[in-house]
């Protein structure tokens, strides 16, 4: 984890990521305004995220459900965070990186929100089934009876007392029952990009627990605090039940599915620094280029573990040597972090980036 709070030393404040990113939202906002005015289609049907056993899921809908807004206060506020916390955390991971991150957390948010509703309508559906697969005055007065949807009661009774009195209608009712379902199954509609702003917002306080976030604009609490607070309240809310509808469960999601990949990120990097030896170019104060390893015995931490060998000769290099080759590798980095300066963090080349990791941990 990063200790130190965000500096301003090469900092791009609108990265090609997060501009990207808002730049599309905006768009799709837009259309979906204009399209709805204009009859042409409702972009929520097609884009908005369903349930699963929805007559209306698509799968590509856990990728543009991200990308849409009920209304201007949601896209702002989302977007406004989007551009608060997440040109950090860009411009500290680079833009591949934040990017693969802002969809796999938001995917993680509706996976974890629909998990909830399924368990949630899961015996509910059960009933549904049950008088579907096999159609019955019996079967459909159990589901009416046990039938805890509260916006379903109405209908289901009515179905239930027409059929009470016209049986032959049963091949009716179970087309109507059928609606029914379907219907109740496509009104869960899962829109905006929250669950990733909240997995941004948990990357943030993880890159940069120290650095203040301001309450409306005055009261200060240090970022690691924001999130743990934000966090819990987002589970609470969802534990407890709200109508504010809002999808309380897929904040947290997006937050634990960070958890997961920062943490599978860190453990990929801690596996790649047991490897047992690097190779990079340096330049010497002549401007003769000159090619050194740098050697780590596996399994030792004490620092005399770490010392440079010749190429040529494999063995250790002399004093002489050895502090002409740290001077070179200190004027590399400190060319990479002009660049840095410069042009940002994306400008680097792979090798630059490898080199300028492998330093930081020594």
């Amino acid at each position: 984890m990063a200790n130190n709070q965000i500096g301003l030393n090469g900092f791009n404040i609108l990265p090609k990521g997060v501009k990207n990113l808002l730049i599309i939202n905006v768009l799709v906002f837009f259309a979906t305004v204009v399209f709805a005015k204009t009859g042409i289609c409702d972009l929520n049907k097609w884009l908005g995220l369903h349930y699963f056993k929805a007559p209306d899921f698509h799968l590509w809908q856990f990728i543009t459900y991200m990308f849409m807004h009920g209304n201007f206060g949601h896209i702002f506020f989302n977007m406004f965070a989007l551009w608060m916390f997440g040109a950090a955390v860009e411009n500290y991971w680079g833009t591949k990186k934040f990017l693969i991150y802002y969809l796999v957390t938001g995917i993680g948010a509706a996976l974890t929100h629909y998990l909830i509703t399924f368990v949630e309508i899961h015996s509910a559906m059960a009933l549904f089934d049950q008088f579907l697969n096999a159609p019955s005055l019996e079967t459909y007065r159990y589901l009416v009876e046990n039938n805890q949807i509260t916006q379903l009661q109405g209908a289901l009774q009515n179905n239930y007392n027409v059929l009470l009195q016209q049986p032959d209608q049963l091949n009716e009712l179970v087309a109507a029952t059928i609606s029914i379902q379907d219907s109740y199954l496509n009104s869960f509609v899962l829109i905006g990009a929250s669950g990733a702003i909240y997995g941004i917002l948990l990357a943030f306080g993880f890159l940069f627990p120290n650095s203040p976030i301001y309450i409306y604009f005055l009261f200060p609490i240090k970022a690691k605090w924001f999130v743990v607070i934000f966090g819990a309240l987002e589970l609470i809310y969802g534990v407890v039940g709200t109508s504010d509808g809002v999808a309380h469960f897929a904040h947290f999601g997006g937050m634990i599915f960070g958890i997961l990949l920062i943490w599978l990120w860190h453990r990929h990097d801690k596996l790649g620094q047991q490897q047992t030896y690097y190779q990079f170019n340096g330049t010497r104060d002549s401007g003769r280029q000159s090619n050194w390893q740098f050697w780590k015995k596996e399994g030792v931490s004490d620092r005399k573990s770490k010392y440079y060998v010749s190429k040529e000769s494999g063995r250790p290099l002399s004093d002489e040597d050895f502090n002409a080759r740290r001077q070179a590798e200190k004027e590399r980095i400190d060319e990479i972090l002009d660049k840095i300066s410069k042009s940002g963090y994306d400008a680097l080349s792979k090798e630059e980036k490898d080199l300028l990791f492998h330093y930081s941990q020594k």
